[in-house]
């Protein structure tokens, strides 16, 4: 067992456990006893508790149960009458078709009936007999009636891994729990799409792409599974994503990026902690991520809001239970050494590694540049196209996901082209949450008119696109010492465009999940201006980057 890693996971959990209790609504008496939704009950600032806060009992009944040098929570009675009391909520907001809320209500959310189901059966597992038995039965009904609606339920609005692997996961519990054949057949049904799904390149789709960061999240409750079924298939498809995943990790510590489907950067270490003895590229990603927890260097618990906040601490309890087992480590996978390039086409992504650098260019998102420093360990450049203003008003950029785009490769460059888009990026405003809450609370109760909706949202915030009559070129030309981008901007509406500049660190889609702060953001420039005028004629504009 590596104590240093052990520490490492049980100092980021114990620092957590104070704001998480102050979440918890604790009186007794109070009519949200047990809710875990503090802006509901504390602040009164929302008009229903989000099931997802619940997941906090999953962490809260690790605590309870585990010895940790410094933690006064193991065995603390008055922490499981919260624990029970947390129960008792989730199962008072069940709908009665079984499933839960998360965003708003009358949702019928997969996603928080599967995650929550998920780690609430976890927290179960944890808190043993510490439960009364009233709550233990309150609890195995509502999880056979989750159950039951993740059987006749699936995602429609996209295609998320992750979200499926957690309704999987659920499943599988709530056949452990209540031993009905139907919740393994159904969470064999998950597992089995998300395998067919899975890129031949390693990559789990999320959203129609590969998203590094949320793979590092959707593995982990596909591990968990593995734990509990040992399937060899199972096991062989997620070494393939770590070998995928490895070429991702980047050298400052950090994950993932705008050059991905969902631009997310969190790193949720428990999956490669969990397959370290059996796969020689989590147990290097596992090992090379441990200081970002600490330093969070990727988007970690100390840098996620409020949404994030439980996934992240739960994930942390299981990467601190397999160190405690104390399995020994495969011989850790780095990638291949440099020199080395890698395209993965279907993710639109290539990698070029050199004596120097690692370079990770998004193909598919228009020619987004990581550039990092292998020496020093850190980001030397980073590059994620333009972003702009039209006259008549409406934002442009030259960063959209269409891996399948025009692509040449020369010995020591690469060139992609694309055009540029239209952004929306909606707010929403009284008026607004007014038209939209009133649709929720009457017409978006109906469940077929509540999937349409969800799928309108989709498809608003995040595949809508509007062409504009504007297209690049974008060169990489890779050097001993570094890069030089050349790019050359054209077309009929370069006449509209009022501003246009080079964006270092920008996303042009809806995702909660990503734009979290990372340390090297702090080397962001202002942004090269484009001369707008020089458009008209087509312009060329020129950036290189020299490792110091």
């Amino acid at each position: 067992m590596s104590r240093a890693a052990l520490e490492l996971y049980h100092d980021a959990l114990l620092g957590h456990a104070v704001p998480v209790l102050s979440m918890l609504d604790r009186e007794e008496h109070s009519p949200s006893h047990g809710c875990f939704d503090r802006t509901f009950w504390a602040w009164k600032f929302t008009d229903f508790p989000g099931a997802r806060f619940q997941e906090g009992l999953c962490f809260l009944a690790y605590l309870h149960a585990t010895p940790i040098p410094g933690s006064a929570y193991c065995g603390s009675e008055p922490l499981a009458r919260w624990i029970a009391a947390g129960f008792d909520f989730w199962a008072r907001i069940q709908r009665p078709a079984g499933d839960f809320d998360e965003a708003y209500p009358y949702e019928h959310s997969l996603a928080a009936t599967a995650f929550t189901a998920f780690y609430l059966s976890e927290a179960w597992g944890f808190a043993g007999d510490a439960l009364p038995d009233a709550t233990r039965d309150r609890f195995r009904t509502a999880l056979a009636r989750a159950g039951d609606w993740l059987c006749r339920h699936d995602e429609h609005h996209g295609f998320l891994s992750n979200h499926l692997a957690a309704a999987a996961a659920a499943l599988a519990h709530a056949h452990r729990i209540t031993g009905e054949a139907r919740f393994e057949r159904r969470a064999r049904h998950f597992v089995d799409k998300i395998l067919a799904h899975q890129s031949e390149e390693g990559w789990y789709e999320e959203y129609g792409g590969a998203d590094p960061g949320y793979q590092t999240h959707g593995s982990f409750y596909l591990e968990r599974i593995l734990e509990l079924w040992g399937d060899a298939d199972l096991a062989a498809s997620l070494d393939r994503s770590y070998r995928f995943l490895a070429h991702f990790v980047h050298a400052d510590g950090s994950v993932g990026g705008e050059y991905a489907s969902r631009n997310t950067q969190t790193y949720y270490p428990a999956a490669f902690e969990m397959a370290a003895s059996r796969s020689g590229a989590a147990a290097w990603i596992g090992e090379h991520m441990r200081p970002s927890v600490d330093s969070l260097a990727a988007a970690g618990l100390g840098t996620v809001d409020l949404y994030n906040r439980f996934p992240l601490l739960n994930n942390t309890v299981f990467a601190a239970r397999a160190v405690a087992q104390g399995r020994r480590a495969a011989p850790p996978e780095p990638p291949p050494p440099a020199p080395a390039t890698h395209h993965f086409p279907e993710a639109g992504l290539w990698v070029a590694r050199r004596e120097r650098y690692d370079l990770i260019v998004g193909l598919g998102k228009g020619g987004v540049v990581k550039l990092f420093d292998r020496a020093k360990g850190r980001l030397a450049l980073s590059d994620c196209g333009y972003v702009g203003r039209l006259a008549r008003g409406g934002v442009i950029s030259s960063q959209w996901s269409e891996p399948e785009r025009a692509v040449r490769f020369e010995e020591n460059a690469v060139e992609v082209d694309g055009r540029f888009y239209q952004v929306s990026r909606p707010l929403m405003d009284p008026p607004r949450f007014l038209a939209f809450r009133a649709f929720t609370l009457t017409l978006g109760r109906l469940e077929r008119v509540a999937l349409w909706l969800k799928a309108l949202l989709v498809r608003v915030l995040i595949h809508r696109k509007r062409e504009v009559d504007l297209s690049f070129s974008r060169r990489i030309e890779l050097r001993d010492d570094g890069i030089v981008l050349t790019d050359r901007l054209s077309g009929a509406a370069a006449v509209d465009v009022a501003e246009l500049r080079r964006g270092d660190f920008f996303s042009t889609i809806h995702m909660g999940s990503s734009r979290y702060f990372l340390p090297h953001e702090l080397t962001a420039s202002a942004g090269e201006a484009v001369d707008v005028g020089s458009l008209r004629g087509g312009a060329e504009l020129r950036r290189t980057a020299s490792l110091d």
